[in-house]
């Protein structure tokens, strides 16, 4: 008789689950179907397109999976991210001078031969854009130039560029060399300089098509101007590099975005017609960093030329890149590229029969999967290759009569708390038989 009840209130813990599961698919304004390479595999991972995350909420959180009786498939969100590793070092500092030209020199003294490849130099001031030397020895007194011109900026006490990349090298001492501006009439300070050992594993990127509409020069404010098209919005875009024709510079970059030129705003009347106008969309900061190419030494080209966007921060459809000359002439840019870490999707699979995916709901809550308990590291499991095709409107979205909500979907919370005391109740059952079992064999 007990397990007769277990029974009963498992089959109904079960459609109670199943109903939770049911989704109201007029709210879901597209749909794609996945394909699954054949295998064995027991999960499947999926990599998500340009048209998902122009379609899909910033979160991500409307992205479901409902197998062919159009009940949800869980699944796991991952997303591949830069392995680095970045050792530091305090070395001493020692002689420092200020030579002829009022440039400030200071060494430093690792202890030992200690191999780096970034400094850190850290000068007074707001506003500068400074010329940096690095030189390398072991004896502190024949010294051989690791980096001849470097520079460190500083736009306002918070934006500042002070790192240094040199090459490989486990000089025990270095030479560092800061000389002042032009227009500085007092030598610079220099107020601190940490080393490094930088090492990074890059995640796998992917290509993303960047078209430039726009290239203007602003004169007063010495800075060359460009706009792009990404054609998509929510891109989780990670890096942009600039393809640049002139030999040796340094210059400091602004990136902002936005999703559209103008939108439409409601204009007060007394009447009851509505009436909108357009304004234009205002930029919002997205990055500022710096752009170099400079020879070193041994007479290898130094560069960096690639712009890095930190992992979470939204990028926008259209891109304005700021380029300040400061004096210099303006640079030649080649073209422009850019590069996204796409999010993957893990999921169980199912008799080969794959699942269609569907997206662009407002009203939808983040998913909540029991897979993700069981899948530590999506990223490392086993997995057979899922492509989604192209992603279509869905019939259903919108329908004039939408079918009613079940009463499981009007009354959530009551569900959930059935749900718990069934739980309880199944619990207590099973605790019962067993000690009714333990009973029968002490008697016997």
């Amino acid at each position: 008789m007990i397990r007769l009840k277990i029974f009963v209130i498992v089959v109904l813990l079960v459609g109670l689950v199943n109903n939770v599961f049911a989704l109201d698919l007029a709210n879901w304004k597209y749909q794609a179907q996945i394909t699954v390479e054949e295998g064995t595999d027991r999960y499947c991972r999926l990599t998500l397109t340009p048209e998902i995350y122009d379609a899909a909420r910033d979160d991500l959180a409307d992205i479901r999976l409902l197998d062919a009786n159009d009940r949800q498939v869980p699944y796991v969100p991952a997303k591949p991210s830069d392995i680095t590793d970045r050792l530091k070092y305090n070395p001493d500092l020692i002689n420092r001078s200020t030579n002829i030209e009022g440039a400030a020199l200071v060494t430093l003294d690792f202890g030992k031969q200690i191999v780096k490849n970034q400094i850190e130099v850290e000068t007074g001031g707001n506003n500068f854009r400074r010329p940096v030397k690095i030189e390398g020895s072991n004896d502190n007194v024949q010294f051989f130039t690791i980096v001849d011109t470097a520079f460190v900026f500083a736009v306002d006490y918070r934006t500042r560029f002070e790192r240094v990349d040199l090459p490989m090298n486990d000089y025990r001492y270095l030479r560092i060399t800061v000389e002042p501006m032009a227009t500085e009439e007092k030598s610079p300070v220099i107020n601190a300089v940490r080393a490094f050992k930088h090492e990074s594993k890059p995640a796998k990127r992917q290509p993303v098509k960047i078209l430039q509409v726009e290239h203007s020069e602003n004169e007063k404010n010495k800075s060359s101007i460009y706009v792009y098209d990404l054609a998509y919005r929510h891109l989780p875009v990670s890096e942009i590099e600039l393809d640049v024709a002139d030999n040796a510079f340094y210059r400091y970059v602004t990136i902002l975005g936005r999703d559209e030129a103008t939108q439409k705003v409601k204009i007060d009347s007394e009447d009851n017609r509505q009436r909108f106008r357009e304004v234009e969309v205002a930029w919002k900061g997205i990055i500022s960093d710096t752009i170099y190419r400079y020879p070193e030494a041994s007479g290898k080209r130094r560069e960096k030329l690639v712009l890095r966007v930190p992992s979470g921060r939204r990028v926008y459809r259209y891109l304005k890149i700021v380029i300040s000359n400061y004096d210099d002439k303006p640079l030649v840019i080649n073209s422009t590229s850019a590069k996204m870490i796409a999010d993957n999707i893990v999921f169980p699979a199912q008799d080969d029969i794959a699942p269609t995916l569907y997206v662009g709901s407002q009203s939808a809550g983040k998913p909540r999967y029991d897979l993700a308990q069981r899948l530590d590291n999506p990223l490392q499991v086993e997995a057979r290759s899922a492509n989604l095709g192209p992603l279509n409107n869905n019939p259903l979205f919108g329908q004039v009569e939408p079918k009613p909500l079940a009463w499981t979907e009007k009354h959530k919370v009551l569900l959930w708390i059935i749900m718990g005391a069934v739980v309880v109740v199944l619990a207590g059952l099973i605790l019962k038989s067993f000690k009714s079992i333990q009973t029968k064999e002490i008697k016997s």
